[in-house]
């Protein structure tokens, strides 16, 4: 299979919440595939997510306006809309022993 991604992409398993509505929803979610451009999100139940929301990561202080790409019942796959405000994604001092890159 090739690899059609111009980005190197991270398995992680980071939580994270998606935040619309001027910020009267908020839904908790797993990271599990993290890049500078986009990430791959899981809910523990399948969830219609908006066109554009932003996708906040508390642990590595991220918050970010993204789009929904693709979605299959609890996964969906988004492109990120900005920059990360709080630095690079991956942040220094990736790759950690729990961090690897996804294939």
């Amino acid at each position: 299979m090739i690899e059609k991604r111009s980005e190197k992409r991270w398995h992680t398993v980071l939580k994270g919440q998606v935040v619309f509505n001027n910020r009267g929803s908020v839904l908790d979610c797993t990271v599990q595939d993290l890049s500078n451009i986009g990430a791959r999100i899981y809910f523990t139940n399948a969830v219609e997510l908006p066109p554009e929301f932003e996708l906040e990561i508390p642990s590595r202080r991220l918050r970010l306006l993204a789009r929904r790409i693709w979605s299959r019942e609890a996964s969906h796959g988004v492109m990120f809309l900005e920059k990360a405000k709080a630095g690079t994604v991956p942040p220094a001092g990736w790759p950690r022993t729990s961090d690897k890159p996804a294939t």
